[in-house]
């Protein structure tokens, strides 16, 4: 076993040189273009950017890989491997939340170099001096890079630092993830080892780059066991979702890897027509994570794509997150996914029932690589199966920390459990049975009303599929402390032009169906235009910064209102105008 991420992509350059290969399909118009770099091609890039980079006096700082999509990325990401420098990859920023994030991300990781594009570069620097950030940005192809045979390997082991993720901020401000060699081998051996992925493996995918589904997933693992990948970027897989199981039947994958929106949109968006001639028997593994997963959209899918070989048991379900480099439980490939109907009040008392016709689950699998426990989070004491908890793990996948962060690295990372540690708390809610690891939501997300524990995905869920102008759309609930007890809040998007009814009409659905479906008083309703909800770059939606966008009445977009009055008065402000009392 290699003791570093670069030996090991080295054996494989060794072991496969010309015989394998990343093909990255450019979108120019409205086709894609192939650009195939075999994994020589790769290593020689590196070679090069990494000689370059141990000239640059800023790369002795973690160093910004800002990059749209394609093989750019990959020569700046494996260069600072080869350099022994931490990388940084990050979207490129493009509104004033986006551009927010990213300059957090430069102050936490005091950053002076960032490698990008000529595609980007001169909006870049506009922005970054704009900004009063004292940085060199520079688009590395447009410039000479070094010479590949001068590279020598740096002086990296498994404690070494590889990279820096940063978190999605869904519940929090971004924070660097200290992705270490060893958490690399260790969260793509168990990948390798739970998927049943080898040589043969030939992947398709298009998430971003700049994730740790994506980069660790997608991109490093088909290198990892030495296979063949085909990807796109994530704009034209979202302008055209067929593309994605174009790509799948040409090339015969047997591994493809995304979000449960993503089999959303497939079973949804793409006619009937558009999946003609294609064949999807080839795929073994469709992994679904990173997102709650819905046995809708499992079913939808299987539905949808049945007829054209996509077959039940090729549904790998998974969670994971960045401070466990990426997979955490998976299910066992070839079968199909494991479902629970359990029933929702006493699992609003944090207990699992089985339950004929309650709430359905699906299983995230077992533990992977690492050791799980539930905990409960208030004493820190293990409980029983079938009893909800936060999700505990220990392994080798474990990440180092956070960067420059001591105090939030000892409390997460470094829990001990009846005397033993230490262990990464999650910040996630689940419960085991028979086994089998179910995710129930987010600790920080729990909506506790009248004494009830609610989960505002559960809620969300509903309330999309009211309407088909709510339907795809984003939407959170929340919950406003009045002082006296906490009223539920649902903002939701909606899709205008499938609106069939006036706007005060559509929130009085709402709030009578969530009033009805979760035995609570009707909420609160805020109905916003497109964009109108705050999502991360992963486009997971944000709860937390929708609650303080809400209270400052800085919700963008609004196109209806009906809040109670004491609500409104939490917020400093009473709209009369398009006030009604919830009822």
């Amino acid at each position: 076993m290699s003791t570093d991420f670069v030996s090991h992509i080295r054996a494989q350059v060794a072991a496969h040189g010309d015989n394998r290969s990343y093909t990255y399909n450019r979108q120019v118009g409205r086709e894609l273009v192939e650009e195939t770099y075999t994994y020589r091609d790769l290593d020689r890039g590196a070679r090069a950017m990494a000689a370059w980079l141990t000239t640059q006096p800023g790369a002795g700082h973690p160093v910004m890989l800002l990059h749209v999509d394609g093989i750019d990325f990959l020569q700046a990401f494996f260069g600072c491997l080869y350099a022994g420098v931490v990388a940084i990859p990050a979207p490129v920023p493009h509104d004033a939340r986006s551009m927010q994030r990213v300059g957090t991300m430069f102050a936490d990781a005091d950053v002076r170099l960032v490698l990008t594009t000529a595609e980007v570069a001169g909006p870049l620097s506009a922005w970054a001096t704009a900004s009063g950030l004292e940085v060199d940005i520079i688009a590395t192809d447009t410039i000479e890079l070094g010479y590949p045979d001068t590279w020598t390997m740096p002086a990296i082991d498994q404690t070494s630092l590889a990279f820096l993720q940063y978190t999605s901020g869904s519940t929090s401000e971004p924070k660097g993830v200290m992705v270490t060699h060893g958490n690399l081998l260790h969260n793509c051996e168990t990948m390798r080892a739970v998927s049943g992925a080898d040589e043969s493996l030939i992947g398709v995918g298009w998430l971003p780059h700049f994730h740790d589904m994506g980069l660790i997933g997608m991109l490093l693992v088909p290198l990892y066991t030495g296979g063949n990948l085909h990807f796109m970027s994530p704009m034209a897989f979202l302008k055209r979702p067929v593309r994605w199981l174009q790509l799948i039947s040409r090339h015969r994958a047997n591994m493809t890897i995304a979000p449960n929106f993503a089999y959303d949109l497939v079973a949804r968006r793409i006619p009937d027509e558009q999946l003609d001639g294609l064949d999807l028997s080839s795929l073994h593994v469709a992994l679904t994570g990173a997102e709650p997963i819905r046995p809708r959209t499992l079913e939808a899918t299987i539905d949808k794509l049945g007829p054209h070989g996509f077959r039940a048991d090729a549904f790998f379900t998974a969670y994971g997150m960045a401070e466990m480099t990426l997979l955490a439980t998976a299910s066992t490939p070839g079968t199909a996914p494991v479902y629970l109907e359990v029933d929702p009040a006493a699992l609003e008392r944090n207990e699992l029932v089985p339950s004929n016709g309650g709430l359905r689950l699906v299983s995230s699998g077992k533990a992977a690589g690492c050791e799980i426990a539930m905990v409960d989070p208030n004493t820190g004491r293990a409980v029983q199966d079938g009893r909800v908890g936060e999700i505990w793990i220990r392994g080798g996948s474990v990440t180092a920390g956070y960067w420059n962060r001591p105090e939030e690295t000892v409390e997460k990372f470094q829990a001990t459990l009846d005397g033993e540690g230490t262990f990464l708390r999650t910040g996630d809610l689940g419960v085991r049975h028979d086994g089998e690891i179910y995710i129930t939501g987010r600790l920080k997300d729990l909506l506790i009303v009248n004494g009830r524990n609610l989960y505002p995905q559960d809620i969300e869920e509903s309330v999309r599929e009211l309407h088909p102008a709510l339907n795809g759309a984003a939407g959170v609930v929340l919950t406003v402390d009045t002082g006296q007890h906490e009223r539920l809040l649902v903002i939701h998007e909606v899709k205008t032009a499938l609106v069939d009814m006036a706007y005060p009409d559509l929130a009085r659905q709402i709030k009578h169906a969530v009033a009805r479906a979760f035995d609570v008083q009707a909420p609160s309703v805020v109905l916003v235009d497109k964009h109108g909800v705050h999502r991360t770059t992963s486009g997971k939606v944000q709860r937390r910064s929708m609650h303080a966008s809400f209270l400052a009445d800085r919700v963008d977009a609004v196109l209806h209102e009906e809040i109670d009055p004491v609500v409104a008065r939490m917020r400093g402000t009473v709209r009369g105008d398009n006030l009604t009392t919830a009822a």
